[in-house]
């Protein structure tokens, strides 16, 4: 038997420092999009990420069934854009797109303009694990920007300091 204190688990990864990625789609399902801290690099052949979301979660029936997704990696200056997709803007719950500019590569996934970089995929694989869905992307286009990204720690935005 497990004996780690939920609580206590969630307090020790909110410790640890991430990127923020825009998880977002369209298609004949709907459009969606939610804030996550989990997307990472899965495999190089092909190019594809993965990402965690929860299986109450009321965009993974939406996601799934469009079978496409953009994740956007958000640049410093996009925490509005990480906000409304978190459902932490009230005006915007009903458009969470309208706190940025979109467009599109080869999908038809939303792409957020002005990103840290934007990967448009195709969903190759799902996985189920405890309380989540672990989501495998093949990337089908790629853009990245030289710009500062934004990270997230201990419940905050943060911003990057060379050593």
């Amino acid at each position: 038997m497990n004996t780690i204190d939920p609580a206590h688990f969630r307090q020790a990864m909110g410790r640890t420092a991430s990127g923020v990625t825009v998880v977002t789609s369209d298609g004949e399902h709907g459009r969606v999009g939610v804030t996550v801290s989990s997307l990472c690099s899965l495999s190089m052949e092909p190019p594809s990420v993965l990402f965690c979301l929860h299986r109450g979660s009321r965009s993974l029936p939406v996601l799934l069934g469009n079978g496409v997704f953009a994740a956007n990696i958000l640049a410093q200056g996009q925490q509005r854009v990480a906000d409304s997709f978190a459902g932490l803007i009230p005006e915007l719950r009903d458009d969470r797109f309208a706190a940025g500019t979109w467009d599109h590569l080869h999908t038809g996934a939303p792409l957020l303009q002005g990103a840290l970089c934007r990967f448009d995929c195709r969903i190759a694989s799902v996985f189920e694990f405890g309380t989540h869905s672990i989501i495998a992307g093949e990337v089908m286009a790629l853009e990245t920007h030289g710009i500062d990204p934004l990270v997230y720690s201990d419940r905050s935005y943060r911003r990057l300091h060379a050593a």
